[in-house]
Order: structure tokens, then C-alpha cells, then sequence
């Protein structure tokens, strides 16, 4: 059986899990890896093979061996890593940290290999390292590793970094048998360990101070405590170790070979291999079982043959931690059964999501899991809203299903981080680091029992305000500025009834460089109003043309004109809710985002649909509208397909009564999110009343399988005009820049950068004036009185013919004291760096919609 060397690490823990197999926990360091710290290893080693067998779940360690364990965690790492992103912002500070670290991290795990200690998990800013010792000589490998660990601290435990933020070490020691659990269902499985060994690591861990090495009260009774110079703790068990007397070359000699003598296991044959490893099971199937304790990133980089030096990149992601409190005192097999059963639901909720566990580490009161979507080869668009929909989901599914759960936290964060190899190039792992995991990490702790995400988060995801509520400010270790943090709410009552247009009409002018599609609104009007014939006038484009402005923009011409305007905007998550669509509609145009109680919805549905159906079928209203009407007979009486037709007819009266009963205009922002279920009743309505209809959609959506024959049907006849959005011109972006930023004119040379650099997109325009903003890039000054404007240079950008007078190139009179907007003279914005906002994969990927706080614009996006 042949493996690369990026499997390595996994598949050795697998081999971990055969039966009479024991192991000893060393320590447990924290630290990252650097891109070019991983080498290319070209060599594929061979390992003995054995007959195949299922692995099993959950391997107990038996008291016949003991294994000591070591956890060495870096202090400060959250600080180091707030330093990086201060100096060099966050793209090239988060490279800068990987780098530092995979330095620092390989040379300490080097002297950990030399001296058999076999690394079992990187969990953060620690890596847990184990050393497999029989029971007789554990005194011995206790000692070994102690050496291993003080010559790690004298080397490596105190270097500085550019940034001026030392990187320092605490190591903690442990030992004593542990419980192999594996977890996951059939397309992904996981390894980590547990029990009171690993408890007592967790605790030295904590009880050290930069510098220090601890050892565990277990540690301490079993190990050789005449080499050995320690300090007691007030009133803990563990001890400091402040010095040892030195094992000699010989000794160290004969501890090593006794490790690589231990029974079953084998040497891995190959090139710089330092220690034994336990044999793999051959035959078709094996690659198949080990590929499952691989990440889906890395194996998708493995099989398209990526070398292991090409494997790291920054990108944009967005991270979710989820926490689970566990019962105190909850034993090994109970551990095990609520770890397994919350993986298994955490992979099903997020793999439509295209979200993955990277990672699952237990700790002495509870688990985490770090899960992460946009990792390479699965960007989806509405990123950040399809990380809060698992989130919750997990949030739910976990607080109502798991036993000996008290608590579960989850956290959301987004922004660039470090995707790669981190470790050793004997021992490494696919994984993501940087100040956003920080954060996500430090989030689920300080905010527990509910979800929460950052600003970041909240903004790219585009919900309206009340899916989500603010949450007081907290101090965080490490975290000198962390931002708001925002409570994400989910679906709740005000999220059903209250889902109007989420774009507010600027108060201070009208839209601009949309004139054209204005004008068709009102002469589509009129023809509606004098005709009575139904109209739907649909304006399609791409994400960031402006589409929601516009709408907002007709919608309040319609209501200046004298109409009932009913105006809702879908969501990509509603599009899988059934009936979302027509209840938001319905319930929008009876007034019922106005009904706070149950009751005050129930009476307003009495009084605007007696007469429409009849008083028993009230209660079929129950589920959609969230009312509480008793439970006709007849209804009672109804079963399956009887009941299925009746509820369906008595939804179609209602939205026949709310749609054709009174003249008005009905916007539907993203009405390419209209779910299936909506449309099937919607469609035979729609045909057979009187009603106008605006309606924004997503380019294809209209000729794809998601939008249902229904809808197509509506949308290609006749009653329909289809117009799709087309770039600002030059003159409109020019015009839309100096209304929002309040000037009188711009630069030329800041209206070339902006025009050609953001494609006429309103969207790009935006991000782009708002960059150049946050990084104080940009002048505002009052034009001196005898100062003359630019001449004519609107022909450098747009032809005359074609574009109306620029308000950017133009003053009232001769001596008009307007604002001007200029680039800084020591900047060249040609060499400004793509705003993070706007990278990413496909069409729409996890776009912010706010800029930069603070940034001055309204009116476009």
C-alpha cells in the first residue's frame, strides 16, 4: 500500500486504533506552521501490510501499558497574531504569521521526532504529542520526554518575531492510559483521545507560565523523581520542574529503542522516517477507508496532483466553532456516543452547505469542532448566510438531541485566512489559521448558549437587521479590537411578517443613470391603470447592478403617485422554506407585519377575508400565518390528499382576495428565490387576476430547473416586459460619486480609477470609493474661489453625445465655493490592492453591503 507523505499523520492514527495497542501522552505544544516550512516530499513510503479489518470506534488503552503525553501551547499566540494584522494588514499579515510560525513549529517538532514522540493532533495554537511506552518503562520515557522538553524550552522557547511580539512556549506533562475515539459517519471519520491522562495534560497545560514545564500529579508519582528538581503549586498536585539531572547518550539510546521495540509496531520504510508506526491494512479498499480521515480540501488538492509546496493559500473563508458543554463526570462510552451522534449531524447539516469539519478536539469539560466553508473548489455564493443557517441548524439540533449536553455554543466569523499545510514535513495537516479563527474561537467562549457572529458576518450576509441582535461588548484575551458582535437570531416572527424591501431610498436626491428604466416603470403604469390588464415588469441583472435601489426607488414613486404598495425581498434561504414566498406576500398585504400578538393577527384575518372562505377553513391558516384558530370538524374530518387540496384552494382565495380585491403594485425583490411550493399556488392566480406586478431576478434563474415551470410560464408570456440592467454610464457614475460624497466635483484621474476599474457595476463602485476612503486615500477640500473647474474632460471617459453634463465638472457660477474630492498627491490608486470585499469565487461571493463603517454612500449597491 503506497501513501503520500501529506496522509501520513492520519494514516498513522489510524493504524493507532488496533486492538492491544497502547500508547504514552507526552506534551501538548501550541504553535503554527509556515507555507514554506512543509517541503515537497516527492518519496511515497511503504508499509507493512496486514489482513483489512473495520477500525473500531472506540479503543480502550489497557492498564498493561501506560503512555506519557506532552501538550505544548504557545502564550500570547492571539496577541502575536493581532500584531501581524496591525503591521501588515490582513491578507499579508495572516501570510506573514503561517510563515513565522511553520518556521517555529517545525524546529520544535523536529527535536520532538528525534526524541520518538509521535505528533497526534495539532488542536489550535497546541499540538498534542504522544510516546507509546510499556508499562515497565514508563519511568524511563517519562524522563525522556522531560529532557525532550527542557532542551525544546532552552532552544526555542523564547524568539522574538519582526513584529516585536515574542513567541514563547508552556509545556505541559501527563501520563497514563487513553481512549481512542473515532467518530463520523460513512464519508468522513475522525480520531482523538480521552481520559484522565489527558485531563491532567490539560490542566499542567494551564498551570504554566511562558517558559515553564509542568507535570501532572500523575506524571509526577510515576516518574524517576530522584533525577528531578521541582517546585510544589499552592494547593494543586501538578509540580514545576525546575531542573533534572541529564540522561546520558546511552540512556536516551536504550529509552528510544525500547520505544521502537514495543510489540506490533513497524518502522516506516523510508528516507528520514524517526519513529515506528503500527501496519496498515492492504487490498482495494484501503485508500477508500484512509481518504475518510483526510480534509476534502487537501484530497481534492491530492488528486489533482498538487505539489505539497502549492498547497497553502490565503483566501477568503468563513469560520464556524461550535462548543458542547458536556455533563460533569460523564464517562468514556457516553463521551464517545455524544461526539459520534453530534459529527454525524454536523456533516449532514453541512454538506449541502458545502461547509467541512476540519477539526475536533476534546477538552476536560467539553468538545469543539471547527468547521469551515470556501475552502478551494467548494466557494458557493451567499457564503455567510449558508455558514448562519448551519449554524443554527447545528445550534438546534444539538440542544434538542443530545444527551448529557448542558450547553452549546457556536460562533461565525469571516475574513482571509491561512489555508495549507502546517507542521512537519514528516507529520503535518491540512488546516486554517488566523485572527478571524482567533476570534470565532474566543467568541464561543465569551458568548456561550447561543449564536453569534462578527460584523463581518452580519454585513456580508445581507439579512435584514432583525434576523440578527446586537450583543454587549466583551473584553477578549488577545483581542484589542474585535468588533461588534452580533446575535444571529434566525427565523423568528418579525423575520416572517416584516421582510420589506431591506435598501432604504436616499432622502437627500433620486436615483441616478437609471432614468430609462424609470420612465418604462411609469408608462407600464399607466397602461395598468387606464387598461386593467396584469403586467409583470421584471428587470434582471447581475449581483451588484443596482437591482434592489431601483426597486426601492419604484416603489416609493409608486406610493408618491397615490398606490398601495406592497414590497417584499427574498432571501437565498427562503427559497428552501415552502410557502415562504406567498406567506410574506400575503400576509405584507393584509397588514400583518403590523400584529405583534397572535390575537391581533387573528382579527385582522377575520375582518379582511369574511365573506372570501368560509369560517371552518380559518384554521388552515394556522401553520402559515402563525394564528391559533380552533380546529373545524370538517377540517378534523379531512385526511391526506382531501386536506393537502383544501389548504392549497383556501391559500389561493386568500391570495386571490389580497392580489386582485384592490388596485396596487406588488414589488418582489429576488423573485428568483420564490420557493416551488409558492409558485404552485401562486401560478394558476397570477393568469386570472387583475394585478401589477415589479419584480427584480438573478441572471438564469428564469431558465433554470430552480425557478419551477410555473413560474417560467409567467415570466415568458405575453404580460410580461423583461428588461435587463445595464452598466452605469460614466456620466451616471461620476454624477451617483459626487451625490453621495456631497461634493461638487471630483478629480479626473479619481473618475478614470473608479469608471474603469469598477465596470459601471454600482456594487464595485461602491466598495471601491469605500477602500480608498478607510485608507484615508482621499482629500476633501473646499475649490478656492478663483479656482476654474477641469476642462471638459468628460470626453476622456464617455462620449459627449452620449452623456449629460457632469455635475462633477461643473459649478452654479463662476465663483461658487463647492467641495471638491481629490486623491491624496502621494497616492497612486492604480496600485491599490483589490478590496477583500471583492474577492472570491463565483458570481456573488459572501459580499459585504455595507463597505467600510463610516464610509458615506447611499443610493447604489
Amino acid at each position: 500500500m503506497l501513501v503520500s507523505a501529506v496522509a501520513a499523520e492520519y494514516k498513522d492514527a489510524c493504524m493507532k486504533a488496533n486492538q492491544g495497542y497502547k500508547w504514552c501522552l507526552t506534551a501538548n505544544q501550541a504553535a503554527k506552521m509556515q507555507t514554506s516550512a512543509v517541503t515537497n516530499r516527492k518519496k511515497l513510503w511503504a508499509f507493512a501490510s496486514d489482513s483489512a479489518k473495520d477500525l473500531p470506534s472506540l479503543r480502550k488503552v489497557t492498564r498493561g501499558d501506560e503512555m506519557p503525553q506532552r501538550n505544548f501551547g504557545m502564550a500570547g499566540f492571539t496577541a502575536l497574531t493581532e500584531k501581524f494584522i496591525q503591521r501588515s494588514g490582513p491578507d499579508r499579515g495572516t501570510d506573514e504569521l503561517a510563515q513565522t510560525l511553520n518556521d517555529y513549529l517545525c524546529d520544535i517538532l523536529e527535536e520532538m521526532l528525534i526524541f520518538g514522540g509521535d505528533i497526534f493532533k495539532f488542536a489550535g495554537d497546541a499540538v498534542l504529542v504522544l510516546w507509546r511506552a510499556p508499562a515497565q518503562e514508563l519511568a524511563k520515557t517519562i524522563s525522556l520526554v522531560l529532557q525532550c522538553s527542557r532542551q525544546i524550552q532552552r532552544k526555542y522557547g523564547n524568539r522574538d518575531t519582526h513584529v516585536g511580539q515574542k513567541v514563547r512556549l508552556k509545556i505541559g506533562i501527563s501520563a497514563g492510559p487513553m481512549d481512542l475515539l473515532l467518530v463520523g459517519d460513512r464519508r468522513r471519520q475522525y480520531f482523538l483521545i480521552c481520559g484522565q491522562a489527558l485531563d491532567e495534560l490539560r490542566e499542567a497545560e494551564e498551570l504554566a507560565n511562558a517558559g515553564e514545564v509542568i507535570l501532572s500529579a500523575t506524571s509526577w508519582e510515576l516518574c524517576e523523581q530522584h533525577r528531578l528538581r521541582t517546585r510544589r503549586l499552592e494547593d494543586k498536585r501538578a509540580v514545576k520542574v525546575t531542573g533534572m539531572d541529564r540522561m546520558s547518550s546511552s540512556e536516551c539510546q536504550d529509552a528510544l529503542r525500547k520505544l521502537v521495540q514495543h510489540p506490533r509496531s513497524r518502522h516506516l520504510e523510508g528516507e528520514g522516517a524517526m519513529r515506528p508506526a503500527l501496519p496498515l491494512p492492504s487490498g482495494p479498499n484501503a485508500h477508500d477507508m484512509l481518504s475518510k480521515y483526510i480534509s476534502e480540501a487537501a484530497l481534492r488538492k491530492l488528486d489533482d496532483r498538487v505539489p505539497l509546496d502549492l498547497f497553502s493559500e490565503l483566501r477568503p473563508v468563513t469560520s464556524l466553532f461550535v462548543q458542547l458543554q458536556l455533563t460533569a463526570g460523564i464517562n468514556t462510552v457516553a463521551t464517545h456516543t455524544v461526539v459520534h451522534d453530534a459529527s454525524r449531524m454536523m456533516l449532514e447539516i453541512l454538506c449541502p452547505h458545502k461547509g467541512e469539519i476540519n477539526k475536533i478536539v476534546l477538552f476536560d469539560k467539553g468538545c469543539a469542532f471547527l468547521c469551515v466553508f470556501g475552502l478551494g473548489g467548494e466557494k458557493l455564493p451567499y457564503e455567510s448566510i449558508h455558514a448562519l443557517q448551519s449554524a443554527i441548524q447545528i445550534f438546534n439540533s444539538c440542544s434538542t438531541m443530545l444527551m448529557e449536553t448542558e450547553a452549546v455554543s457556536v460562533a461565525v466569523t469571516s475574513g482571509t485566512v491561512f489555508c495549507g499545510v502546517t507542521g512537519h514535513p514528516l507529520r503535518h495537516e491540512y488546516t486554517v489559521i488566523g485572527q478571524k479563527v482567533n476570534l470565532a474561537a474566543r467568541m464561543m467562549v465569551h458568548y456561550p448558549g447561543l449564536v453569534s457572529c462578527d460584523a463581518v458576518t452580519y454585513a456580508s450576509s445581507r439579512l435584514p437587521p432583525y434576523y440578527f441582535k446586537e450583543l454587549p461588548e466583551r473584553k477578549m484575551k488577545g483581542l484589542s479590537h474585535p468588533g461588534t458582535v452580533y446575535q444571529y437570531v434566525g427565523i423568528t416572527e418579525k423575520s416572517i411578517f416584516g421582510m420589506g424591501l431591506a435598501k432604504k431610498r436616499s432622502e437627500y436626491a433620486p436615483l441616478l443613470g437609471r432614468e430609462k428604466e424609470i420612465d418604462l416603470f411609469g408608462s407600464c403604469l399607466k397602461a395598468y391603470e387606464d387598461l386593467g390588464q396584469r403586467h409583470i415588469l421584471a428587470f434582471e441583472g447581475t449581483m451588484g447592478s443596482g437591482k434592489s435601489h431601483l426597486l426601492t426607488e419604484l416603489a416609493y414613486l409608486g406610493q408618491a403617485a397615490g398606490h398601495r404598495v406592497v414590497a417584499m425581498e427574498l432571501l437565498e434561504v427562503n427559497v428552501r422554506q415552502s410557502f415562504c414566498a406567498i406567506r410574506t406576500l400575503m400576509a405584507r398585504a393584509l397588514g400583518l407585519q403590523d400584529c405583534e400578538q397572535c390575537g391581533a393577527r387573528q382579527r385582522t384575518l377575520q375582518t379582511a377575508l369574511r365573506g372570501t372562505i368560509e369560517e371552518s377553513s380559518f384554521c388552515l391558516l394556522n401553520d402559515i400565518f402563525l394564528v391559533e384558530f380552533p380546529v373545524s370538524d370538517k377540517v378534523r374530518e379531512m385526511r391526506g390528499i382531501e386536506r393537502k387540496k383544501e389548504l392549497h384552494s383556501t391559500w389561493a382565495k386568500v391570495l386571490e382576495k389580497t392580489i386582485g380585491g384592490e388596485f396596487g403594485i406588488f414589488v418582489i425583490d429576488n423573485a428568483h428565490f420564490i420557493d416551488p411550493a409558492s409558485w404552485s399556488i401562486m401560478s394558476p392566480v397570477l393568469r386570472n387576476v387583475s394585478y401589477f406586478m415589479v419584480m427584480s431576478l438573478a441572471p438564469g434563474y428564469a431558465r433554470t430547473e430552480g425557478f419551477c415551470k410555473a413560474a417560467a410560464d409567467n415570466t415568458t408570456s405575453q404580460k410580461i416586459t423583461y428588461l435587463h440592467l445595464d452598466e452605469l454610464k460614466p456620466s451616471a457614475v461620476v454624477q451617483t460619486v459626487c451625490q453621495n460624497l456631497r461634493v461638487d466635483s471630483i478629480s479626473r484621474d479619481l473618475a478614470r480609477f473608479l469608471i474603469q476599474r469598477s465596470s459601471g457595476i454600482p456594487y464595485y463602485c461602491k466598495e471601491l470609493l469605500g477602500c480608498l476612503l478607510c485608507n484615508d486615500m482621499l482629500l476633501l477640500r473646499s475649490r478656492r474661489r478663483a479656482e476654474k473647474a477641469e476642462d471638459n474632460w468628460e470626453s476622456l471617459i464617455t462620449s459627449a453625445a452620449e452623456a449629460s453634463p457632469l455635475a462633477a465638472t461643473s459649478s452654479s457660477s463662476a465663483g461658487n465655493d463647492g467641495r471638491v474630492c481629490i486623491i491624496r498627491p502621494d497616492v497612486n490608486p492604480e496600485n491599490t490592492v483589490l478590496p477583500t470585499t471583492l474577492k472570491g469565487e463565483g458570481p456573488r461571493a459572501a459580499l459585504p453591503a455595507r463597505g467600510c463603517a463610516g464610509a458615506p454612500w447611499r443610493g447604489i449597491g
